[in-house]
């Protein structure tokens, strides 16, 4: 089986998240700056952990479809 269009999707997936990840980061920054209301920003890092998770998560599935990939895994 080859699981290359799989591949691509948790790539792009991953991409995205990064994007966001970076995007919240800068965000959380500046609000520190700007001194929010420490609720405020305490919601947005429970969110970047999350997205953080998120991203180890969708890294662990992109390796194993790398490694069925290259290890011919899977095929019947």
């Amino acid at each position: 089986m080859d699981f290359s269009i799989e591949r691509k999707q948790v790539h792009e997936i991953s991409n995205h998240l990064t994007i966001i990840h970076g995007a919240v980061k800068k965000v959380l920054k500046e609000l520190e700056k700007a001194q929010l209301l420490d609720s405020e920003q305490e919601r947005l890092k429970k969110a970047d952990e999350y997205l953080k998770l998120t991203t180890q998560a969708i890294q662990v599935l992109r390796d194993e479809l790398l490694d069925k990939t290259n290890s011919g895994g899977g095929k019947k």
